[in-house]
């Protein structure tokens, strides 16, 4: 391994490092009774992000103050000149705002955590032990998103206590997993929590 590989492995450890962390979103909305408070929060958060993101897109000077903290970790096509508008962080938060809006609250916290939890997992294992590709990806992260979905959603509140929900869960995460393998356009922080939720919920009016 070269020492450009060991660079590019210490950055996204600590880029996964930031993403995990925003598991204290979901994690305290399980804590939190109201609702509504909770997508007032998280609208004027996502707000917030958007005007950044759009000033460093505008002024210069901002966007050398922002790169000066933050620069190291982002990724080449948020900080191309010509493209970049918007950061994966900004929509993290737009995607924990329409998980919030759009599904119950068992099934909306999975999804956030599904996101920050599976999506760090399957690039660490991808990174640190990836061999068999499979396009841009590999199996072994593959693997690493799985599993760490089944963790998140053993360890999760869900809406019955039928244990047949905890399958549709499993089976849930694990055609996430094969979606997440598929190279979309749009941003994987939007398509993998709501794929995850809608899933969920199809399934769970299946069997249950």
């Amino acid at each position: 391994m070269t020492i450009s590989d060991h660079t590019e492995i210490k950055i996204e450890l600590y880029r996964k490092g930031i993403h995990l962390f925003s598991s204290v979103i979901p994690i305290t909305y399980i804590f939190i009774e109201s609702r509504e408070f909770f997508i007032w929060f998280l609208a004027a958060l996502t707000i917030v992000m958007f005007a950044i993101d759009y000033i460093r897109f505008k002024n210069p000077e901002f966007k050398k103050f922002y790169l000066s903290f933050l620069g190291d970790i982002l990724r080449p096509h948020e900080v191309n000149k010509k493209k970049a508008m918007f950061t994966g962080g900004t929509y993290l938060i737009l995607a924990f705002l329409i998980c919030v809006i759009i599904f119950p609250k068992p099934v909306a916290v999975m999804s956030m955590l599904v996101l920050v939890v599976c999506d760090s997992f399957a690039a660490i294992f991808g990174k640190l032990l990836g061999r068999t590709k499979i396009g841009a990806k590999s199996l072994e992260g593959s693997a690493g998103f799985f599993f760490s979905g089944l963790a998140v959603i053993i360890l999760t509140p869900k809406m019955t206590d039928n244990n047949t929900e905890y399958v549709i869960a499993a089976a849930s995460v694990l055609i996430t997993t094969f979606f997440e393998l598929i190279p979309l356009k749009l941003d994987d922080n939007i398509t993998i929590p709501v794929f995850f939720g809608v899933t969920y919920l199809i399934l769970f009016k299946i069997f249950l």
